[in-house]
């Protein structure tokens, strides 16, 4: 029985393989390579009209894609508590530890929203409850859009805090308008959820207007567990009772 080398046409090589079997024009992962990197932009000099060009490889993405050109690409990119801080070593120790974390076994309770006949009219309202921290704080809004929790500096110093509460914070936060935003500090706050359960909180303070005292974002709901139902406006969670 002859080898597969024994066998080859040894009239017909190919330069970007370096073996015999085919000719470098007719070598298909020569012609792949050459399209990507037509594609690419490396060889615009070489290329007169890139439109015309047909994509020989199927695509890894099987997603639609846009009519037309694309002008650039969206990433996810946000910053503060959830992401572990501003600094890039903060925030691989804030990833080593989400990493390490694993759930627990403890068997979940069913959480349920009953309507009771009733009918709710449609509304678009935000989600708004009351805490407990050394007093009842109303107005405060539930927000799973926001990756950090906010406190306003007014309701902050009416709640007795003052400026030696404050951990002096390096980074900003970005809102959906992309204005910017200095926090006055950051505070970790005991705030009670409608008797219990009770968690320490870590607020991003801010000395801005708001209709709203404080905003509760999706790490602390998280932690709680919270199950949220905007078509109730209520907001669920299991207790140890």
């Amino acid at each position: 029985m002859k080898s597969h080398s024994e066998r080859c046409d040894k009239r017909r090589y190919c330069h970007f393989h370096r073996e015999y079997d085919h000719d470098t024009k007719e070598c298909r992962d020569l012609q792949y390579q050459i399209e990507d990197l037509i594609r690419r932009r490396h060889l615009c000099r070489y290329v007169r009209d890139q439109s015309s060009l047909p994509d020989s490889r199927p695509s890894r993405d099987s997603s639609p894609r846009p009519k037309g050109p694309v002008e650039k690409q969206i990433d996810v990119i946000f910053r503060g508590a959830a992401s572990g801080g501003d600094s890039s070593s903060a925030r691989k120790a804030y990833a080593g530890s989400e990493v390490g974390k694993r759930p627990a076994h403890d068997e979940d309770l069913d959480i349920t929203f009953k309507s009771r006949g009733e009918e709710y009219t449609c509304h678009d309202d935000a989600l708004v409850i009351s805490i407990r921290i050394n007093a009842y704080v109303k107005r405060v809004m539930i927000d799973m859009g926001s990756s950090t929790d906010i406190f306003y500096f007014d309701a902050f110093q009416k709640l007795g805090f003052i400026d030696k509460d404050l951990v002096t914070l390096t980074y900003t936060l970005t809102g959906f308008t992309g204005d910017f935003i200095s926090p006055v500090g950051a505070a970790t706050i005991l705030v009670t959820f409608e008797g219990e359960p009770r968690s320490n909180v870590s607020f991003m303070v801010v000395n801005l207007t708001s209709v709203y005292n404080a905003i509760i974002g999706r790490s602390t709901l998280n932690r709680l567990k919270a199950v949220i139902s905007t078509y109730h406006r209520l907001l669920k969670f299991s207790t140890q009772a």
